[in-house]
């Protein structure tokens, strides 16, 4: 394990300290769970963009996506079955 010096606002330095106590962390705990949490965020999100791109040069190259009609259809579905579900 490596170990990094941060820099950063009192304020901010208070918060967490307060926030990772009301949590029964350490700040040390607080700051390293919530520095993960952004690393798998932005590897979420960069996936999400890589896909988006692939998918975009696909149909620009001609290939074929999912017609208007089909995907409303399928849109309308997902939101019945998540509406029964939460009725159950």
């Amino acid at each position: 394990m490596s170990t990094t010096t941060l820099r950063i606002e009192e304020s901010l330095r208070e918060r967490i300290v307060s926030l990772a106590g009301a949590l029964n962390q350490t700040p040390h705990s607080f700051m390293v769970e919530a520095l993960a949490q952004k690393a798998d965020e932005a590897e979420w999100l960069l996936g999400v963009q890589r896909e988006a791109q692939q998918r975009d040069a696909a149909l620009q190259a001609g290939e074929t996506g999912v017609e208007w009609h089909e995907m409303k259809t399928y849109l309308r579905s997902r939101v019945a079955d998540a509406a029964r579900a939460r009725k159950a």
